[in-house]
Order: C-alpha cells, then sequence, then structure tokens
C-alpha cells in the first residue's frame, strides 16, 4: 500500500491545510480592520470547524492534528465575531447587533445539539 492510498498521509495533508483556515483568521484578526469581516462567513466557518473537529476526532484512525487545526479556527473565527459585533456596537447598530446575537444563539444550540447526539 502506497502513500497514495494511505489515508494517514491524506489526513494529514488536509490538516496542514486546515491550518491555512486557522492561520488566515489569526493573521487577519492581527492585521486587518473589523470592518472586513463577514457576519455570514464567520458563523458558518464555526459551525463547520465545530463539526469537523468533532469528526476529526471519531474517525479511524484518528486525526489529531485535523482536529486541533478545526479547534484553533473555532478560537478564531469566535475572536473575528467578537470584534466585529463590538464594531458595530460601537457604531450604533445595536439593534443588529441583538439581531445577530439571537441567530447566532439558535447557531450554537443547534451545533452543540448536533454535536453532543454525534457517536
Amino acid at each position: 500500500k502506497g502513500w497514495w492510498s494511505d489515508p494517514k498521509f491524506w489526513g494529514g495533508l488536509g490538516a496542514l491545510a486546515g491550518w491555512g483556515m486557522s492561520g488566515s483568521a489569526i493573521y487577519d484578526a492581527a492585521q486587518q480592520g473589523p470592518e472586513v469581516i463577514s457576519m455570514t462567513m464567520t458563523p458558518v466557518l464555526i459551525v463547520y470547524s465545530t463539526l469537523f473537529a468533532r469528526w476529526a476526532y471519531i474517525v479511524t484512525p484518528p486525526n489529531p492534528l485535523l482536529m486541533y487545526c478545526h479547534i484553533a479556527n473555532v478560537a478564531a473565527q469566535l475572536n473575528q465575531l467578537r470584534r466585529a459585533l463590538q464594531f458595530k456596537m460601537d457604531n450604533g447598530e445595536e439593534e443588529q447587533v441583538k439581531d445577530l446575537m439571537t441567530k447566532v444563539a439558535v447557531g450554537g444550540v443547534v451545533t452543540a445539539a448536533t454535536v453532543a447526539a454525534a457517536p
């Protein structure tokens, strides 16, 4: 069985690629202003990485590198969400923030239930 068919090779390669996503969010937090943060994509990335972190933990063989890159991305995206919401609050968009927080709360409950119900 060569590297082309080796799940550990492809899992490791996927984890390395996943760190690019996490690194991008960390870089943006350090270099970009909060006005450029997508309030649509950030919550989607939080859900995506939460589910993939869980999957990387339960898959056979387990892929801790992939799990850690997605956990890092969840943390980075939560920071981006915090920055964007603070920016909106500071600029008088309290009503929009309230609406977004309701949506984020519902999404968080659904995501947590999905993760908890997984095998």
